[in-house]
């Protein structure tokens, strides 16, 4: 439940930056974390994460009945800063570092992937 909470308070900050930025709602896909906090990244509108309420999904996801149950559990608790207030530090760091190793591989592998589609075209 803690990944999930994790993906959440992220998430809602990806969201305040935009609208700090006056990212306009339809205009550009957007990075968020999977909702069932395994951390894949997850490419939507400002608009399409509102209309679910912030609750954006890679497709197929929860993935796995320890996801559906996390992501349950989280649903009843509601409030994600309530949830990490109760990490001991080891686990957050734990969690803050497996998310960073994570988004570190899935933005090289965008990254590539876009120098590769590019590379015929020069």
């Amino acid at each position: 439940m803690e990944q999930v909470a994790l993906s959440r308070v992220v998430n809602d900050e990806i969201r305040r930056v935009a609208d700090r930025f006056d990212v306009q709602p339809g205009e550009h896909a957007v990075g968020w974390l999977c909702g069932c906090g395994c951390f894949e990244l997850v490419n939507a509108t400002l608009a399409e994460y509102d209309v679910h309420a912030g609750r954006v999904f890679a497709p197929g996801h929860p993935v796995d009945d320890r996801r559906v149950a996390a992501t349950a559990e989280f649903e009843r608790q509601g409030e994600p800063f309530t949830v990490l207030e109760h990490l001991d530090e080891e686990l957050r760091h734990r969690l803050t570092e497996d998310l960073a190793r994570r988004l570190e591989r899935q933005e090289l592998a965008r990254r590539l992937g876009r120098l590769l589609r590019n590379d015929g075209e020069d």
